[in-house]
């Protein structure tokens, strides 16, 4: 079963950029060579400006430990980047929803000053995970046909946490999420749902930035 990890890496102040230059040469690495990763991308929160996020899919959690952190150029990355680690990353893992779309094609590594990015976190009410991302998949559907300036809007579903899934958006700027999307009549019909219904414990949003590392899709 494929695995997504959702990585968190903590600089010491002012270092966030020292550890993306780190990674560059390895993020081009698992693109060319490690074919059983399908996605390594990593993006800059506004509000954590010593954070750094990324999104990564493996064949499996076997492939992750066994061959990703295995790599010469994984452990020439960790090695280069300690000095400027705040602390060790941290990672947590979900599996696909099948809900959404990773990465429109010709988008996957597009990497513009402009675009911006959301990583969202949703906990809901116990038993109810499914019958909100059935609501979730309606907008995707209509994101997918409609809104040609979102190039991610792709779920997935926590492991650890049955009442737990995540939204990774990604837009050609901050307008096509806050002025298009927002605005959307499938997207304000199903949020309704989701307020009438009392369905949402919390909500968790970063709003994020490109980094200039790392890719979505082989295209």
């Amino acid at each position: 079963m494929p695995i997504i990890a959702i990585a968190k890496l903590f600089a010491k102040p002012g270092q966030r950029d020292d550890i993306i230059e780190c990674l560059k040469p390895e993020a081009e690495y698992v693109k060319n060579e490690e074919l059983t990763t399908s996605a390594y991308y990593f993006f800059k929160p506004e509000e954590e400006e010593d954070t750094l996020l990324g999104i990564e899919i493996y064949e499996s959690k076997e492939n992750l430990e066994t061959v990703h952190m295995q790599s010469t150029p994984f452990k020439t990355f960790a090695d280069s980047a300690t000095a400027a680690f705040d602390k060790p990353f941290n990672l947590e893992f979900f599996e696909p929803a099948d809900v959404g779309f990773l990465t429109r094609p010709g988008f996957s590594t597009l990497q513009a000053p402009d675009v911006f990015l959301l990583q969202v976190y949703f906990v809901v009410k116990p038993g109810t995970r499914e019958k909100v991302l059935g609501y979730m998949n309606e907008i995707a559907k209509d994101v997918w046909e409609k809104e040609d300036g979102c190039f991610s809007y792709y779920y997935a579903k926590s492991i650890d946490d049955p009442d737990k899934f995540m939204i990774f958006e990604r837009y050609v700027d901050r307008p096509a999420l806050e002025v298009t999307h927002r605005a959307g009549a499938k997207f304000l019909e199903m949020f309704k749902r989701l307020d009438t219904e009392d369905l949402v414990v919390s909500r968790f949003i970063y709003n994020c930035y490109e980094s200039g590392v790392g890719f979505l899709a082989r295209d």
